[in-house]
C-alpha cells in the first residue's frame, strides 16, 4: 500500500502554471485576492492606519503577489524546481508550501507598515498571517493544482525503453520518408526511426527528429493533415490530436483513460496529448507498436 502511494505521488505530474509563468501567476494572485476581499470582506480584514479599506487590500495583494514572483523566480533557478520533465506531486506540494510560507511572512511584516501601531512581535500574530494567507491568498495555487489532480489517478501504460538507434544497430535498411510541401523547392526527408513527433503551428509544422545523437527541430510550411497523409504508410506514426503526430515506437509512457492520454518521449520536455477522438486507435496501435 505504501509503495503504491509512493509511486503515485512521485510519478510525472504537470508543473504548476504559476511556476511556469511567474509574472502571469503573480498578476493572477493579486487580481484574484483583491476581487475576493472586495466581495466577501473576510472578518480578519479591515482598513489600515492611514489607508481606506480598498487601498489597504490593494497594498496587501500587491505585496503578496510581488513576494510570490520573487520566490518563484528564485525557485526556478534551483535544479530541484527547474525541470518540468522531473516534476511530481511531492514537488508540487513543496512548491505550494514554500510560496504560502513566503507570502504569509510578507503579510506579517507588511502589517507593521499598514496597520495601527501595536505589539505584533508574537507567534499568535505570525500564525494569523499564515492562516489568512493559506485560506485566501493561496487559492490560485490550489486551483491550478486541482486542475491536474486527476492525473494522480490515471492508469499507466508502459513498455521497456526503446533504443533510439535500434534500426541502425541491427543493420536494418529503412525507407526514407520525404515530406513534400506546396512550395516546389521545399521538402524534408528523414528515416522513420529518427522521427519523434511533429506539431502544427498555424501554416507550419514543426518536426522533432533524433539525428546524430541530438534532438533537432525542423520547420516546413505545410498542413498537419498533409503530413498525416504522407505518413499513412507508417501506421506507428499516428496522429493523436488535431495538432500532433507521434512515433508510437518512441513513446516511453502513456497516462490517461478513455477521455484522453498524455504521452512522454525520452529527452522531450512536456507531454504530447491524445485527444478523446483518437484514444481508441491509439490504444490499439500502442499495444502493437509500443
Amino acid at each position: 500500500m505504501l509503495k503504491k502511494l509512493q509511486n503515485r505521488f512521485t510519478k510525472s505530474f504537470p508543473q504548476n502554471f504559476l511556476l511556469k509563468k511567474p509574472v502571469a501567476g503573480a498578476v493572477l494572485i493579486a487580481l484574484f485576492n483583491f476581487v475576493f476581499v472586495m466581495i466577501y470582506r473576510p472578518a480578519q480584514t479591515h482598513p489600515g492606519y492611514f489607508l481606506s479599506y480598498e487601498m489597504t487590500m490593494a497594498a496587501y495583494c500587491a505585496g503578496v503577489a510581488l513576494t510570490a514572483l520573487l520566490v518563484i523566480n528564485l525557485m526556478k533557478k534551483t535544479r530541484f524546481f527547474s525541470k518540468p520533465e522531473e516534476w511530481n506531486f511531492v514537488k508540487e506540494l513543496i512548491f505550494i508550501f514554500t510560496v504560502i510560507l513566503a507570502m504569509g511572512t510578507a503579510v506579517y511584516f507588511m502589517a507593521f507598515l499598514i496597520e495601527k501601531p501595536a505589539d505584533r512581535w508574537n507567534l499568535e500574530t505570525l500564525a494569523d498571517s499564515y492562516i489568512g494567507t493559506f485560506l485566501i491568498a493561496g487559492i490560485p495555487l490550489y486551483l491550478f493544482t486541482a486542475i491536474n489532480i486527476n492525473q494522480l489517478f490515471q492508469t499507466k501504460l508502459t513498455h521497456p525503453q526503446k533504443d533510439q538507434e535500434l534500426a541502425e544497430e541491427n543493420g536494418a535498411r529503412e525507407e526514407l520518408i520525404i515530406i513534400n510541401t506546396p512550395l516546389k523547392k521545399e521538402e524534408m526527408s528523414f528515416y522513420p526511426s529518427e522521427f519523434l513527433y511533429s506539431e502544427s503551428d498555424g501554416n507550419y509544422v514543426n518536426f522533432y527528429l533524433h539525428q546524430e545523437s541530438k534532438i533537432r527541430e525542423k520547420v516546413i510550411r505545410c498542413s498537419i493533415s498533409s503530413v498525416e497523409d504522407q505518413l499513412s504508410d507508417f501506421p506507428f506514426l499516428l496522429r493523436t490530436h488535431r495538432a500532433f503526430i507521434v512515433n508510437l515506437k518512441k513513446v516511453e509512457e502513456a497516462n490517461g483513460n478513455a477521455l484522453g492520454f498524455r504521452l512522454k518521449i525520452p529527452k522531450i520536455p512536456g507531454e504530447i496529448p491524445v485527444s478523446r477522438r483518437h484514444t481508441g486507435k491509439f490504444r490499439e496501435l500502442f499495444k502493437q507498436f509500443g
